[in-house]
């Protein structure tokens, strides 16, 4: 790369004067949605992870502005350029915010002073002003770092960051400029240029490496260097060029690292959470994942890169790059085809290249999108979403070209009871994005994103305090997007499973209100569950005879299957056969099997004998359903209960006389059979 290249107003090359494209390799179209323009060389965007919502742009001019409600606000929020060199790769470079923003009001500046000539790079601490949280206040100016940068213009690094696990503060130095490192800084230990840093900024006392004065930061006691009188113990990694940009995944805490390089190739190196630093990224031993060439020609060079970590690709300049501008792996909600992939672009070229994880160490590198900008930075806002900075003057949020028109595939719960309080519905299905908005009836709910697949919504006690069904809706905005096909939640009167729609609905009613059965379960009726015989005993014998019955004891000499040990229905099942409404299952051995589902033509019998005694025989019957063989052992009873208008059969001039008895169906005979009251 040409020394000044990076932060130049360099022309993108032909490639890059596109408009928005779909990439090739199944990634998402994307574009890029104009967020604040007219900036100033918008060199570094990012949030204050207070809770905000604000954007904060670093001009390298020397101030930060601020994008608050969609608005770039006309006040800096601070304001340094007197004391800023710029520009070509100096300036004010980057900001960040101290994990404990939001109550202390701390954060951090990189920048190029201009109290000596070529200037030296200053990290410095600021307060947010104590009467308007847009305004930083200039006078609470504390240095907490100078690192002499002689003789060059160009090699400043710049990127300031604060690890995800660890709350330190991370500054990516560059070799202090010229061309191939002619100090080899990036390979001294004894110096800070060409240097991943890391310090404690919420200690103090440590005397920086090569100086005399202590400084309010300490060392980190983890540090890999600590300890080592042949090495600044700030360091936390070494071997690059010009960390220009680098960023922690959010998702991992790895550390992605785009590194500038010389006349040949640009690379990205990886550092896994895991890593306990020391690593030496290879610079200028290598140059990508080749040997440098001192002589400055990209020709076959001999080194010895044994103890060096490689990067994971690297890019040529025989492609048109020049200057590597890393970036971020994509963990927003608003492109669900992106996440997890790393986006990275060039400053010459300003296309913008998506990287994604192939396993076994591979990644397949795709170009995203073609844009004429001079790309100078990527950054994030709180919910992940990424931007993208102009140096021409633009900052941009990366938008999918059409948010996809999203499905509701199932709700959980699918029913709730009226009056219950309010809940957390959860909806299931496909083409969510940060955005989405779950509606109950048509009105919004307060929403919280998931993921692509799941949304949850809060859905308070008013919307569900009468007994019906709700409509459930997800909406996504434009472009595209749209609202899903509706699915009913049904509030239902008493059980989960009982909605009103339900034909059987009121005849469960019926037959809870009267005390027959609480249900299956917890708020549970089972209406497709069969009634087994030994349900069947208690249900007759409560409906006939009132919810307060109670049969006497049982005996166990009845039934050999029904042994009267402690089981619930067994002195239901013994008073059924004193009653001669029963004879049991099977007369020798005698059995009642109660287990077994009631068939609708053993129901029948059951309820006729409960209805008019155990003598009662029904007239002769006539042949009135399709499938009852008349005469027969249940006809007479099957056609006698049609008659008596408890049934009408179960379709098409049939009855289905060995079909079991659901509980739903039950519910429907004993009601009618016994007249209970309907609510």
């Amino acid at each position: 790369m040409c020394t000044a290249a990076i932060l130049s107003l360099s022309a993108p090359s032909a490639l890059a004067a596109g408009a928005d494209s779909a990439p090739s390799g199944g990634l998402p179209s994307v574009t890029l949605k104009p967020v604040a323009t007219s900036l100033s060389g918008p060199v570094h965007v990012t949030n204050a992870h207070d809770g905000s919502d604000r954007l904060f742009i670093v001009e390298r001019t020397g101030t930060i502005r601020i994008v608050k409600n969609g608005a770039l606000l006309p006040t800096p929020f601070l304001d340094i350029h007197t004391l800023v060199t710029c520009c070509d790769e100096r300036g004010l470079l980057s900001v960040a915010f101290h994990p404990s923003y939001a109550a202390n009001g701390y954060f951090y500046v990189y920048y190029v002073n201009n109290i000596v000539s070529p200037g030296d790079i200053t990290i410095a601490r600021y307060s947010v002003s104590a009467g308007d949280p847009d305004v930083a206040d200039p006078a609470s100016a504390e240095i907490l770092l100078v690192i002499p940068h002689p003789t060059n213009t160009n090699h400043y690094g710049g990127q300031l960051f604060f690890g995800p696990m660890d709350g330190y503060l991370y500054a990516g130095t560059g070799d202090g400029g010229s061309g191939g490192d002619p100090p080899n800084n990036a390979q001294n230990l004894q110096v800070m240029l060409g240097k991943i840093l890391r310090i404690d900024v919420d200690g103090s006392g440590a005397v920086p490496c090569g100086q005399s004065d202590p400084a309010p930061y300490a060392i980190p006691a983890s540090n890999p260097f600590v300890g080592n009188p042949n090495a600044c113990h700030e360091v936390w990694a070494y071997g690059v060029r010009n960390p220009f940009r680098y960023s922690f995944d959010r998702a991992t805490s790895d550390l992605w690292i785009g590194d500038v390089g010389q006349n040949c190739y640009e690379e990205v190196d990886l550092q896994p959470a895991a890593s306990a630093g020391g690593q030496n990224y290879g610079w200028r031993i290598m140059e990508g994942l080749h040997c440098y060439n001192t002589g400055g020609t990209c020709a076959p060079a001999s080194c010895s890169p044994a103890g060096t970590t490689l990067p994971l690709w690297e890019e040529t300049h025989a492609n048109g790059w020049c200057a590597l501008i890393g970036g971020y792996r994509y963990r927003g909600t608003m492109i669900p085809g992106l996440i997890g992939a790393y986006l990275y672009s060039d400053n010459c070229l300003g296309n913008l290249w998506a990287a994604t994880d192939l396993g076994g160490g591979n990644w397949s590198r795709t170009l995203l999108l073609a844009t004429p900008y001079s790309v100078s930075s990527f950054g994030e806002d709180e919910s992940g979403e990424l931007y993208v900075c102009d140096l021409g003057g633009g900052v941009y949020r990366l938008d999918p070209t059409s948010i996809p028109l999203p499905a509701v595939g199932s709700l959980q719960p699918a029913a709730v009871v009226a009056g219950d309080p309010g809940f957390t519905l959860t909806v299931l299905g496909s083409g969510f994005v940060g955005t989405t908005v779950v509606r109950w009836n048509g009105a919004d709910r307060v929403t919280t994103y998931v993921s692509d697949t799941m949304m949850q919504a809060q859905i308070p006690a008013g919307d569900i305090a009468a007994a019906g069904s709700a409509s459930v809706a997800v909406f996504n905005p434009s472009p595209g997007g749209g609202a899903s096909s509706a699915r009913n939640l049904d509030i239902n009167t008493t059980f989960l499973d009982v909605p009103l729609s339900l034909f059987a609905y009121s005849y469960i009613e019926a037959v809870f209100g009267a005390g027959v059965t609480a249900g299956c379960g917890v708020r549970l009726y089972c209406p497709t569950a069969p009634t087994t015989r030994a349900q069947m005993a208690a249900f007759l014998l409560k409906a006939s005879l009132g919810a307060g019955y109670t049969p006497p004891p049982c005996s166990g000499a009845v039934f050999g299957d029904v042994p009267c040990s402690g089981g619930t229905f067994d002195p239901w099942i013994e008073d059924l056969f004193a009653r001669g409404i029963t004879g049991g299952c099977q007369v020798s051995p005698p059995l009642y099997c109660p287990a077994n589902s009631v068939t609708r033509a053993q129901m029948a019998v059951l309820l006729l004998k409960t209805e008019h005694g155990s003598s009662y025989l029904p007239p002769v019957c006539s042949g009135m359903f399709s499938d009852v063989v008349c005469p027969g052992l249940f006809s007479n009873w099957i056609e006698q209960l049609a008659v008596e208008g408890v049934t009408a059969g179960c379709g098409g001039s049939n009855y289905c006389p060995g079909k079991p008895v659901t509980r739903a169906q039950m519910a429907v005979f004993i009601t009618k059979t016994v007249s209970l009251p309907l609510p």
